[in-house]
């Protein structure tokens, strides 16, 4: 085992589409927006490899961290593959939570499709969430957009700099290991007409919101480009009055003039405001179920 490097990021590409194919990962983006997204990440102090001689990487571990109001969390990525891939996998999961432990983490967590649950035991994870990814096809007409009385909907071009994470946070705050997110996180590379806030018909106060975005995913059986709906969020005083389900249907309508052939959007499995349920009235349906497997330190 040793310190990943930047030269890594081709095998590591090819190691995560590997489990995409092999249905032990939800989905991997493409080289060149790994390259984006891991440009300033710390290989030496965050990441470990193990090769196999001249079969090559046969297993990689990345390690990222978030700061919520409970404490930093910690976000272990393993990836393995060949005849030691359990072995291997075991001990790139200990790695990274003995890095975890050491930074200070209040907890760590490991996000793995099924066929797992052995090895994280074996390293003292609990399995706590079901992390869904529900789908819908774009190939027949979306539902038609059912508008809330009271409200009106207005897109990026429309919306000052800053509301949008201050909207995502306010929406969010209430939920399992909510993360504060800053404007550039949630709004770089997006789309002004793919992003939707709902807002009061008059004084246009902000009450919704729903994030869509066009994506192209490698070795994934889903018709390509796909429609990522990747943020829905109604402030608490906004809820039950149907603004979700009409944002959601609006982004399918917009997602499918935009040339996704496809459309997905991720739920927590165990949600106490059972979100999955509109989803489903919408025509989505469960494609694909991750596990949330966590170990807390003291």
């Amino acid at each position: 085992m040793r310190p990943g490097r930047a030269t890594d990021l081709p095998a590591l590409a090819e190691l995560w589409g590997t489990e995409v194919r092999e249905g032990r990962r939800d989905s991997a983006p493409r080289l060149v927006e790994l390259q984006h997204l891991l440009a300033h990440f710390d290989w030496e102090a965050q990441s470990r490899v193990v090769e196999d001689g001249a079969a090559g990487v046969a297993g990689a571990v990345l390690v990222t961290s978030r700061t919520t109001p409970e404490g930093t969390f910690a976000r272990i990525d393993p990836a393995a593959a060949g005849k030691e891939s359990a072995r291997v996998m075991r001990d790139l999961v200990r790695w990274g939570l003995g890095l975890s432990r050491a930074a200070g983490a209040a907890s760590a967590q490991v996000w793995v499709g099924p066929g797992s649950k052995e090895v994280l035991q074996t390293c003292g994870l609990v399995m706590v969430r079901p992390w869904w990814r529900m789908d819908r096809t774009l190939s027949t007409e979306p539902p038609r957009p059912q508008a809330v009385a009271g409200y009106e909907l207005i897109d990026g071009l429309q919306v000052a700099r800053g509301i949008w994470a201050e909207m995502h946070n306010r929406s969010f705050a209430d939920h399992w290991r909510f993360s504060p997110r800053s404007e550039d996180e949630l709004m770089t590379g997006k789309q002004p007409g793919l992003c939707l806030m709902a807002v009061s018909a008059g004084s246009l106060e902000p009450a919704a919101l729903i994030l869509c975005q066009v994506e192209t995913y490698t070795n994934d059986p889903r018709p390509q480009p796909v429609g990522l709906i990747s943020s829905v969020g109604t402030l608490p005083e906004q809820r039950r009055r149907g603004l979700a389900s009409w944002l959601v249907a609006e982004g399918l309508q917009r997602l499918q003039k935009a040339g996704a052939r496809h459309a997905s959007l991720y739920v927590d499995g165990m949600s106490r405001f059972r979100a999955f349920d509109a989803y489903r009235t919408l025509g989505f349906d469960l494609a694909f179920e991750t596990e949330v497997w966590e170990a807390t330190f003291q």
